[in-house]
């Protein structure tokens, strides 16, 4: 059979055995993942009472007004029967995505979710708070609809178009026109498109992300975690983090907002200064690398270990905004395992363990600069 779908059977003993095989765009198929428990769940939101469930009609007798469970996430998981490391990586996407971000990539090989849980790592796939599978609160939009709300209720709301996608995540100059060295694969930006939703803007959605996501947290029964974030959740990953300063030991930024840093309170940057802090920044973003940097300076002053990993610096060429997705996703996964080997786990004696004999390290981050090695030089 041409291009069988995805195969699960059982291993006797050994947990799932996982067969991840090829769309109509990927290679050739990987070798089987064991897997110990996979799932999901949810966490944090609250209860608030929808007098507006249904907008088209209020009198719909299917759609009896009630209690409604909103602002929560959702996460699914994939804990390897090689677990090599304690502390899960919880995966978060950037405005206008899910966690299916990380999942297959638009031309078919397979995303971090996989790819990092193949290295040892249990993950998790984080959709926040009124983003895809955690659902979206309808009732104030239906309640304008229906004449019992003003407009201004509605919440504030956008989605990437795909001239916006092209031209804001650094595929290429203008629409159509890809650079020359591009990491994006374009021959499948169709598929990509699909994949971006509503978010909504409004500036208490923050508020409620990260008090879901502190939940989720709470939640997993790990004796810590890897926080990972890309674009707009970066500013989520850092709140949230300054919440558990306990719970999480390591902190994977992925082009954070330029403004994200700025919208730190001083005293949560002082939390923030006891956990390390890898910002990987792309090719052909000046203002990041600004911002980037900016930070790195005001955090290692108090104490901070903040690296910031410019990927141009280290000859590494053509990346966007789109990392995780892009055509050298294993090499930038290589590089953010080797920030942790020496930044989380070479400083737990207890956390981590060595890879297999026939299994070559992660390779080292050249000319990226690091908060803790510039606080050692100083002294």
């Amino acid at each position: 059979m041409k291009n069988p779908p995805s195969l699960i059977r059982t291993a006797i003993g050994s947990g799932l055995l996982l067969s991840f095989l090829t769309g109509p765009l990927g290679p050739a198929a990987a070798e089987p993942l064991n897997i110990a428990k996979m799932g999901s769940m949810e966490a944090g939101g609250n209860v608030i009472d929808c007098q507006t469930v249904d907008g088209g009609d209020a009198n719909n007798p299917r759609q009896t007004p009630g209690r409604l469970v909103v602002n929560h996430v959702y996460a699914s998981y994939l804990y390897p029967q090689d677990q090599r490391y304690p502390y899960p990586i919880l995966f978060n996407p950037g405005g206008g995505h899910t966690a299916r971000f990380y999942d297959t990539t638009p031309d078919g090989r397979e995303g971090w979710l996989t790819l990092f849980a193949r290295a040892g790592f249990p993950t998790y796939g984080v959709d926040r708070v009124n983003t895809g599978r955690s659902g979206s609160d309808i009732c104030k939009l239906n309640a304008v609809r229906l004449g019992r709300a003003p407009i201004t209720d509605i919440p504030i709301a956008n989605r990437y178009s795909a001239e916006a996608s092209w031209v804001s995540f650094r595929w290429g100059p203008k629409f159509g026109t890809p650079y020359v060295n591009t990491q994006f694969p374009i021959e499948a930006a169709d598929a990509y498109y699909a994949q971006t939703l509503t978010t909504y803007r409004d500036p208490a959605e923050t508020h409620k992300s990260v008090a879901a996501f502190v939940a989720l947290i709470d939640k997993i029964d790990a004796p810590g975690v890897i926080i990972q974030s890309w674009s707009s959740s970066g500013l989520l990953g850092y709140l949230t983090a300054a919440e558990r300063p306990d719970k999480v030991k390591g902190i994977l930024a992925i082009e954070s907002s330029t403004t994200a840093f700025d919208d730190i309170p001083k005293e949560k940057k002082q939390i923030l200064a006891k956990i390390p802090i890898v910002i990987m920044v792309g090719d052909r973003a000046p203002d990041r690398n600004e911002a980037s940097r900016k930070f790195q300076k005001e955090m290692v002053a108090i104490g901070g270990d903040v690296t910031v990993d410019i990927l141009p610096e280290s000859g590494i060429y053509g990346n966007g905004h789109t990392l995780a997705a892009e055509k050298n996703n294993k090499q930038t996964m290589h590089r953010l395992m080797s920030w942790m080997e020496g930044h989380v786990f070479n400083t737990d004696k207890k956390a981590g363990q060595p890879p297999s004999p026939d299994e070559p390290p992660p390779p080292i981050i050249p000319n990226s600069t690091s908060g803790s090695s510039a606080r050692r030089k100083a002294n």
